[in-house]
């Protein structure tokens, strides 16, 4: 009995130093998502380092507020992460939402700040380029930030390809599934 509980003991201990130093754990293929879950993952956590580069986070935001699990969506052909968290006691005035592309090994995100002084939102966008996460992107966020994400998870798979225009297709066009179900394209 003694010896199980040292072997307990040691490897506890061992898997807290191993998490301390910032070392990758291993994850299932059926991994679920969170904000906590990219520093343990270490494409998601130099995705995450990318991403906010040039910004400044609260530690909240960095080593982990009130979250849920994230979202999976389609985004430019690919299924995305849409993780968001807030700060603790303060989720109205606060919160953070990121989209990870683990199969890019990209991240963005968005940040929103409300003044108390005169209750406005500021939104800070990270990462975003030119791209389609430029417009399907801040709107896969902006719903998350918004409960939208969660509330009409289907309604926010977005896909890039050709849209097509009588016998013709125009490339490099994004659209969403949404958009084709209502068009008819």
């Amino acid at each position: 009995m003694k010896v199980k509980i040292a072997l307990s003991i040691a490897a506890t201990a061992t898997l807290v130093f191993t998490q301390a130093l910032g070392a990758e754990t291993v994850a299932a293929p059926g991994k679920t998502w969170s904000m906590r879950a990219i520093p343990g993952d270490s494409a998601a956590r130099a995705a995450f380092n990318t991403m906010k580069a040039g910004h400044q986070l609260p530690a909240w935001a960095i080593q982990g507020g009130t979250e849920s699990p994230a979202t999976t969506v389609s985004f430019d052909g690919n299924d995305v992460h849409v993780m968001s968290s807030c700060e603790p006691h303060n989720c109205g005035s606060e919160r953070i939402a990121v989209m990870y592309d683990p199969q890019k090994k990209v991240m963005y995100g968005v940040r929103l700040s409300v003044s108390k002084k005169d209750k406005t939102e500021r939104l800070t966008w990270m990462n975003i380029g030119g791209g389609s996460e430029s417009i399907d992107g801040k709107t896969i966020l902006y719903a998350a930030l918004t409960g939208s994400l969660v509330n009409h998870p289907g309604a926010f798979n977005f896909n890039t390809g050709p849209i097509r225009t009588g016998n013709s297709a125009a490339s490099g066009i994004c659209r969403s599934d949404a958009a084709e179900a209502l068009t008819g394209i």
